[in-house]
């Protein structure tokens, strides 16, 4: 064994996941799609230490709760029954993003705790054996194994549920605007707690569930057509899909914050001049903004201008997890 560090991209999706078939499997109740981002990047040490007596799990400049904590040494404990070993580790994780408001830290942490606990335990894994490895810590960290534009495939079996990359217009040279809205820190419900309420006690939650399915098809169609448009369209009813949803559980989950429609009302004008960027919204107030290159600068400026906008981070697509030299310890 050696100590192994892994880097890791959040993803965002663009056909959401908002519900499981399977909890002990993490099991998605439909297939999903998302896009990895470039600049929301995980990094995690582990070391395996036969000196220890417990897992030893901490995250640079914020802090894990005890459920938290439990989670990391549950996922480490699959990696060392793969391994066939009982040492325990020492983590150390770094966002460069906020944790727990709906930015998808999850995706990236538990993909990028798979890759290096993987490296360090010298397991030779393929990236859908790590994809469905990380699926069992965070659904969406299946997805952020592969990065790029991936689907997420629902699965009957714990094998047949992972993520490899799909095919996506190399002509659209987008980018993704990452719009931080102002004073929110962790969402009060979390998303493990929001799928199990959702799959309960929404009315119409088993016709959002045949709905994705049916809007990961258009989305295939667009992007096979290379239809823009189209693509931005599906996006769009994905986004208000998910929140109708939440609004209507009982409890009601409202994520959104008013500069959440702000930013949504704000692109609807600019459509109307003919500049045609499209927005998504995961579980929590921030928007998402899918634009091609040519049109960063005009709606860059036009969000800046909105009060509750807290900062935009423009990203490019992020690639595969992976190891690197680098370690935190």
């Amino acid at each position: 064994m050696k100590k192994a560090t892994a880097v890791a991209h959040s993803n965002i999706a663009l056909i959401k996941y908002w519900g499981k078939q399977d909890e002990g499997l993490r099991l998605p109740m439909n297939a999903s799609v998302a896009i990895g981002l470039e600049e929301a990047l995980t990094t995690t040490t582990v070391e395996f230490d036969e000196k220890l007596d417990k897992d030893e799990v901490s995250i640079i400049g914020d802090e894990f709760n005890e459920m938290e904590t439990a989670k990391v040494s549950q996922h480490l404990d699959r990696v060392r029954a793969l391994a066939g070993i009982k040492t325990r580790a020492r983590v150390v994780s770094q966002n460069n993003f906020p944790k727990a408001a709906g930015m998808a830290s999850s995706a990236s942490g538990f993909a990028a705790l798979t890759v290096a606990a993987a490296g360090a335990t010298e397991l030779n894994l393929n990236e859908k054996e790590l994809s469905i490895l990380a699926r069992q810590g965070s659904g969406s960290a299946s997805r952020s194994v592969p990065g790029g534009v991936s689907v997420w495939y629902t699965g009957e079996t714990s094998e047949e549920s992972y993520a490899e990359p799909i095919t996506f217009p190399a002509n659209w040279k987008l980018k993704v605007l990452m719009v931080m809205a102002e004073g929110t820190g962790a969402k009060k419900v979390g998303s493990t707690e929001g799928m199990a309420l959702s799959k309960k006690n929404c009315p119409y939650y088993s016709t959002a569930v045949s709905e994705a399915g049916n809007n990961l098809e258009r989305l295939k169609e667009a992007m096979g057509k290379g239809d823009w448009s189209g693509f931005g369209k599906v996006i769009e009813d994905e986004c208000f899909r998910l929140h109708a949803v939440c609004m209507t559980t009982t409890p009601n989950i409202l994520y959104f914050k008013g500069v959440t429609v702000e930013v949504f009302q704000t692109l609807y004008k600019l459509r109307e001049k003919g500049i045609e960027a499209f927005f998504t919204v995961d579980a929590g107030p921030h928007v998402h903004v899918i634009v091609k290159d040519e049109n960063v600068g005009e709606v860059k400026q036009a969000l800046s201008e909105l009060s509750g906008v807290k900062t935009i981070i423009e990203t490019g697509i992020g690639g595969a997890a992976r190891l690197i030299e680098q370690h935190l310890f």
